[in-house]
């Protein structure tokens, strides 16, 4: 029940940072992807049960509170979460360097997996013109980097 009631707090928080609280936390309007920091930690803590629920939730919220195609990121965020579940056996989890690495990676992952499905299932199919601009370069950088201090805090409460 302990552990229940501690993901929950951390569904909300989590949803705090990237819905409300992330227009204050930008830098020119780039902020880090909290959620996917929060799948991925999830992931390589607890495996990929944890952090595919996980995604699923975050990723349906978040689809709940936007005008792109419903369930994307959903299925984004859960295989996002059993494939870093999977391969957690495989990096050593303490080290900052492997964090922001992996964190980095699925960074890029999600925005190609986003562009992918977009241009798919999107109207015209011209919703993957802007796969890479400088905005989404820096932001995943930006969440690589600020990845090891989620994680830390992360570390302390969980």
């Amino acid at each position: 029940m302990k552990k229940i009631i501690s993901y929950i707090i951390l569904y909300i928080v989590f949803c705090l940072l990237q819905f409300s609280l992330g227009k204050y936390l930008n830098i020119f309007e780039i902020y880090p992807n909290f959620i996917l920091i929060f799948v991925v930690y999830l992931g390589l803590l607890k495996g990929a049960g944890s952090a595919q629920l996980i995604g699923f939730l975050l990723g349906l919220t978040w689809d709940i509170f936007s005008t792109g195609i419903f369930g994307m990121k959903a299925v984004i965020f859960t295989v996002i979460g059993y494939f870093v579940g999977r391969a957690s056996r495989n990096f050593d989890n303490g080290k900052i360097f492997a964090q922001s690495v992996i964190v980095f990676f699925f960074s890029i992952v999600y925005w190609v997996g986003s562009s992918f499905m977009g241009y798919i299932f999107y109207k015209g199919g011209n919703y993957a013109i802007g796969l890479f601009t400088l905005s989404n370069v820096v932001e995943i950088f930006v969440t690589a980097l600020i990845a090891p201090v989620v994680f830390y805090i992360l570390d302390l409460y969980v």
